[in-house]
C-alpha cells in the first residue's frame, strides 16, 4: 500500500497556508510556526495528545464569557491555571454585581469568527467591533513559545509571547494582564456551616468565674420578700427590689 503521509502533509500545509490568521500573521512579517495536529476540544485534549518540544513552552486555556452589564470577556491562561469566575470580577475591577458565565457558540461566531473549541487570543483579530476584552495570563508572557489555535482546533500556532503582544497591538488590542495562581494552589474551602461561625478562644487554665459584685446572696433559713438593699447604699438596686417584691407579695397573697 502507498504511504500517503507525504501527500497529506502537503494538503494540510496547503489548507493552512490559505488560513486567514496564518496570512495575517505573514503580512505583518511576524515570525511564527503553524502546524496541523489531532482535533481537540479541550486544553486537556492538547495537553495530552500534542506534546511540545520544549519545558518553556505552553499551549492555552480559552474561556469566552458574558456579563449582561459588562460585556464579552476573552480569557487566555495557561492550561494549569486556576480561573475563578466568580473572583475575576474582581480581579478585572468590574463594579456592581458580577455574573460571568460562558457564551453561546452563537455570540463565540458572530464576534470572533470561530467555533466552540477553536478559540483563542490570535481570533481577536475578527472582532471588528471591539467589543470583546482580552485578558491574558501573565504567566504565559514567561515562556519561550506560546501555542494557540488559528479559528481551527486541529492545528496551533507557536510564537514568542513577544510576536504574540506585537500581534495584538497591530490589530489594535490591548489585553489586560493578571495573575492566575495554579491549579491546587487555592486556600481549601471552609467547612459546611462554619464559614460565618466566630471562634471563641478558650478560658486559660486556672481562670475564675466572674463575680457580680452588686448580687446579694440569700442566707439559709431566709426568704426573698425582704429588702435586701437600703435606699441610701443603692439607690437602682433598691428600687428594683422594691418592685419586684411589690409583685411578690401580690403573688404570695
Amino acid at each position: 500500500m502507498e504511504d500517503m503521509s507525504d501527500v497529506t502533509s502537503a494538503v494540510e500545509a496547503a489548507d493552512l497556508g490559505s488560513n486567514p490568521i496564518v496570512s495575517k500573521l505573514d503580512s505583518l512579517s511576524i515570525p511564527h510556526t503553524t502546524y496541523a495536529h489531532t482535533l481537540c476540544m479541550t486544553a486537556d485534549e492538547l495537553v495530552a495528545n500534542v506534546p511540545l518540544a520544549g519545558d518553556n513552552e505552553g499551549h492555552t486555556k480559552n474561556l469566552f464569557l458574558r456579563d449582561k452589564k459588562h460585556g464579552l470577556f476573552l480569557v487566555t491562561a495557561a492550561t494549569d491555571a486556576a480561573v475563578n469566575t466568580k473572583e475575576l470580577g474582581k480581579m478585572l475591577g468590574l463594579q456592581g454585581k458580577t455574573n460571568l458565565r460562558m457564551a453561546d457558540e452563537a455570540i463565540l461566531l458572530e464576534k470572533l469568527g470561530c467555533r466552540k473549541g477553536c478559540v483563542g487570543p490570535l481570533s481577536m483579530a475578527n472582532n471588528a467591533e471591539k467589543d470583546v476584552t482580552l485578558v491574558v495570563d501573565e504567566s504565559l508572557l514567561k515562556l519561550s513559545r506560546v501555542h494557540s489555535h488559528p479559528l481551527r482546533n486541529d492545528a496551533s500556532t507557536s510564537m514568542a509571547p513577544a510576536d504574540l503582544m506585537k500581534f495584538l497591538k497591530e490589530i489594535g488590542v490591548e489585553p489586560t494582564l493578571l495573575e492566575f495562581g495554579k491549579k491546587g494552589d487555592e486556600p481549601p474551602a471552609p467547612a459546611k456551616g462554619d464559614k460565618d461561625k466566630p471562634k471563641i478562644p478558650p478560658k486559660p487554665a486556672g481562670a475564675k468565674k466572674s463575680v457580680n459584685k452588686d448580687k446579694k446572696t440569700t442566707k439559709k433559713g431566709e426568704t426573698q420578700l425582704a429588702l435586701k438593699w437600703k435606699k441610701s447604699e443603692n439607690f437602682a438596686m433598691w428600687y428594683s427590689d422594691v418592685i419586684v417584691l411589690s409583685e411578690m407579695i401580690s403573688y404570695y397573697d
